[in-house]
C-alpha cells in the first residue's frame, strides 16, 4: 500500500474518526501491511498478544473454543474494524482466537506503538473505550437474544 492508502484506511476506523489527518499520518508511519489467507489464525486463545489489526479487506471470526474442544462464535468482523485491543492493553493472554474467512489484509501496529501514540494522543484512550463499550453492548444484546 502506498502511504496515502494507509491514511485513508486508518481514518476510516471508528477509533481514529476524531484525530487530525497529521496524526493519522503519524500513525500510517507505525502500521505494517500483512496479508493472511483464508483459514489462517491471527491469534490464539491463551497466547500473549502484542498487536493492534486493522482490516483493510476481508473477514474474520472471532471465536472462544470451549473445555469439550467446539468453538463458539462471538463475532464476525469486517473491513474498517480492529481486532487484539484487550490483550494489548491487560498485557495478558488472548481471551479469545480470530481466524480469517476469507483471504484478508491488515494494517498492523504493535503494543509499544500505540502506547506511545496514547500517551502523545489521549484522544485515541476514548476511541477505545468507546469502542470497547459498543462491543460489550452488542455482545449482550447477542446473548440475550440466543
Amino acid at each position: 500500500m502506498i502511504p496515502l492508502e494507509k491514511i485513508i484506511v486508518l481514518s476510516k476506523v471508528a477509533l481514529f474518526s476524531m484525530l487530525k489527518i497529521e496524526t493519522i499520518e503519524t500513525i500510517s508511519k507505525m502500521a505494517r501491511e500483512k496479508n493472511y489467507s483464508e483459514g489462517d489464525i491471527l491469534f490464539s486463545q491463551g497466547k500473549a498478544g502484542h498487536n493492534l489489526f486493522f482490516i483493510v479487506s476481508g473477514k474474520v471470526m472471532i471465536f472462544r473454543t470451549t473445555k469439550n474442544g467446539q468453538e463458539k462464535h462471538i463475532a464476525t468482523l469486517k473491513e474498517n474494524d480492529f481486532i487484539g485491543e484487550l490483550s494489548l492493553f491487560e498485557s495478558k493472554i488472548h481471551t479469545a482466537s480470530a481466524r480469517c474467512l476469507e483471504q484478508s489484509k491488515f494494517l498492523v501496529i504493535g503494543r509499544d506503538d500505540i502506547e506511545g501514540l496514547i500517551y502523545q494522543h489521549p484522544k485515541i484512550a476514548l476511541g477505545f473505550l468507546k469502542a470497547l463499550i459498543a462491543r460489550m453492548r452488542d455482545m449482550i444484546i447477542k446473548q440475550t437474544q440466543e
